[in-house]
């Protein structure tokens, strides 16, 4: 029973609603419009099956290719989300050996610093007569041996 008076309450309400709807003019015209516009379409189906028949044909042909069309979207961007999760890792991985190939520049740097510092803080003199020694020994001898030998003997002068 509570049914029948629900179906009942819903059916008064629009009935209502619509002639409320329909005190206003324009809402008239749009419904009259619509209604004469729905009746011709009727008739002319109802003598033209095949036009109806073709027409929905072609309604579901489009929404087919529709289908199909967000079908192939949708796997595009799941090969896509695919194609990034194994690319993160490996993004991951290069940014990681970037970072500790960066930080050992920077400590190789720090280091040459540490040196370049050390040797600006010696004691003058003793800087220019290594320099001295250094550039007299490679101009008197000829080839790699007096080089060496220079540089021999200015890490003696440094380890006394």
């Amino acid at each position: 029973m509570a049914k029948n008076k629900l179906m009942t309450g819903v059916v008064l309400g629009a009935l209502a609603g619509a002639a409320v709807s329909l005190l206003d003019k324009r809402t008239r015209q749009d419904v009259m419009n619509k209604s004469k516009k729905l009746g011709n379409n009727a008739s002319y189906y109802a003598t033209n099956p095949s036009e109806l028949k073709n027409s929905v044909q072609g309604q579901v042909t489009r929404a087919q290719a529709l289908y199909q069309h967000v079908q192939d979207d949708v796997q595009n961007v799941t090969e896509k989300v695919n194609e990034l999760k194994e690319l993160t890792p490996e993004v991951k991985d290069m940014a990681k050996e970037t970072k500790e190939t960066f930080m050992e520049t920077k400590d190789a740097v720090k280091d040459a610093k540490k040196d370049v510092v050390e040797v600006l803080h010696e004691d003058p003199q003793k800087l220019e007569q290594e320099t001295k020694s250094d550039s007299g020994s490679s101009s008197s001898g000829s080839g790699s041996s007096s080089n060496s030998g220079g540089s021999g003997s200015s890490s003696q002068n440094k380890t006394q």
